[in-house]
């Protein structure tokens, strides 16, 4: 994600941004690491991840660790 879109951006707007940011983030690695978890069980129980079946969260924490750096990039 290019920092170039939060450059324009106040120290305020930054600072919420990024709370936000963080926040999801944190939602989504949580989210992902109890997929983690179901996949372990799965593969023990029946050869198998789960999240095969039923998807995981990789691309948000991705999205959301790529916003955080850009934002803190802009920011300095």
């Amino acid at each position: 994600m290019s920092h170039e879109g939060y450059i324009d951006g106040s120290c305020t707007v930054l600072v919420t941004q990024m709370s936000d940011a963080r926040a999801s983030l944190a939602k989504f690695v949580e989210m992902q690491n109890s997929k983690a978890t179901e996949d372990a069980w799965g593969v023990f129980l029946l050869g198998v991840p789960f999240s095969k079946l039923s998807g995981d969260s990789e691309a948000d924490v991705a999205k959301y660790k790529g916003m955080i750096e850009a934002i803190e990039t802009a920011h300095l």
